[in-house]
């Protein structure tokens, strides 16, 4: 719950930045485009902590890693709230950056270690926060800009909410997760096999085409679709309320439904709503039932993307998973520029039809990997790494580390010498 509360804040920043660009530029004098580009500062800064978020989570464990989220998250937004100048700015926005990428590592790897049902529901629960706080942005951002304070108070607000997460960790008790360090038994995780790429792939696509539509959306409606800036306001907020809904909903099926095939049927859907976004920008008010189609589409997505690659790569999970994150920290970097010159340059439709154009390659990527390859390279890794060292196995029976590990021998197996196949992902 302390994870999802920042996760939440985390997603408020992503939807209400999109409404706040205009206002941000204007203030500060610059170029629309370079007041856009805080959001790339902002994924740059969560870099570090997702490249080697196994190891502080090992280190320190998962109260004190979110402690320091908070802290971080804290200092950031207060930083944005003052308004000092771009590089100012800046600085804020790099260290909020760090604070949920330290957040979103550590609280995916401890879920992943103690999830005892589907991996993929269990993100998707924590991921329905983010959904919340995004479906929740732009009516704080609307609500900011009509104030005497402008964009100031909505960071004042992040700010204020950060520190009251802080001070519930502080005084609270035995909320603390221990990750033993699982991933150095047994065989070297492989990062450049083709399944890991894969992934990599599909995450960086995924997270590039949402951040650069959080942060461009907003402008291609006011711009493109002639919508006013409370309707696109409201579109921005339908598409964040299409994503909450899609992962509440996904969250239910992926008891029914195999997590891959809600996958595929979400990208495919995602795809076709940016293509009419971008072939048909006239929409007008429908702009905002197709918007929360896109949302919809969106919701399944990265929980699963990421459950997937964890499920495959069983024994490395923290490993594929700070591999993938930091994918898609790199693609928050470099989508909103990318996508921000092609508007410059050439044009909103032309920068949509770029972002449709990547968006149909994600399922096609999602369908090697998941489809179209078996799981011999990596499962032959991981029966090789079973034969040579003891299997670990984890319980929620001690509440000083959250759960305890277990040495069971080649013998207790059976003599077979190697685990048993790990579960397909449903």
């Amino acid at each position: 719950m302390v994870s999802g509360a920042m996760t939440c804040l985390a997603g408020l920043n992503c939807g209400w930045f999109g409404p706040l660009v205009p206002s941000i530029a204007v203030s500060q004098k610059v170029p629309l485009v370079e007041a856009g580009s805080l959001i790339s500062v902002y994924s740059g800064g969560s870099l570090i902590p997702l490249a080697i978020g196994r190891q502080l989570v090992e280190k320190f464990g998962g109260r004190n890693c979110l402690l320091a989220a908070a802290l971080l998250f804290a200092s950031g937004l207060g930083i944005l709230s003052l308004g000092a100048g771009i590089i100012g700015m800046s600085v804020g926005a790099a260290a909020l950056g760090v604070g949920a990428g330290l957040n979103g590592i550590s609280g995916t790897i401890c879920l992943l270690r103690l999830a005892t049902g589907s991996s993929a529901a269990s993100l998707g629960r924590l991921n329905v926060f983010f959904g919340i706080g995004a479906l929740l942005g732009p009516v704080v951002a609307l609500a900011g800009l009509n104030s005497p304070w402008s964009y100031h108070a909505v960071y004042a607000f992040g700010a204020l909410y950060a520190l009251v997460v802080f001070m519930s960790i502080l005084f609270a008790k035995g909320i603390d997760v221990r990750v033993p360090p699982s991933d150095a038994m047994g065989s070297k995780f492989q990062p450049l096999q083709t399944p890991a790429l894969l992934y990599t792939a599909s995450v960086f696509l995924y997270v590039g085409i949402e951040v650069a539509l959080a942060t461009w959306l907003f402008t291609y409606l006011n711009a493109s679709c002639n919508l006013s800036k409370d309707l696109a306001g409201w579109s921005m907020t339908a598409l964040w309320g299409g994503l909450t809904a899609g992962r509440m909903t996904a969250v239910q099926l992926f008891k029914y439904i195999p997590a891959r095939r809600i996958a595929i049927a979400a990208m495919g859907l995602a795809s076709c709503v940016i293509l009419l976004l971008a072939l048909h920008p006239g929409l007008g008010a429908a702009s905002l039932a197709v918007i929360f189609l896109l949302g919809l589409g969106f919701g399944p997505i990265f929980p699963t993307l990421v459950s997937s690659a964890s499920e495959r790569y069983k024994q490395h999970s923290a490993s594929i998973t700070s591999l993938v994150v930091t994918a898609g920290a790199l693609a928050g970097i470099t989508f909103p520029l990318f996508v921000g010159q092609l508007f410059l340059k050439f044009g909103h439709r032309p920068g949509m039809l770029v972002l449709a154009l990547f968006s149909s390659a994600l399922p096609l990527v999602f369908y090697t990997v998941q489809f179209r390859m078996g799981k011999s390279n990596s499962a032959g890794m991981e029966k090789s790494a079973g034969a040579a060292s003891p299997r670990i196995t984890a319980s929620s029976s001690d509440p000083e580390i959250g759960f305890t590990t277990r040495i069971t021998s080649a013998a207790e197996l059976g003599g077979k010498g190697e685990p048993t196949p790990a579960e397909p992902l449903h």
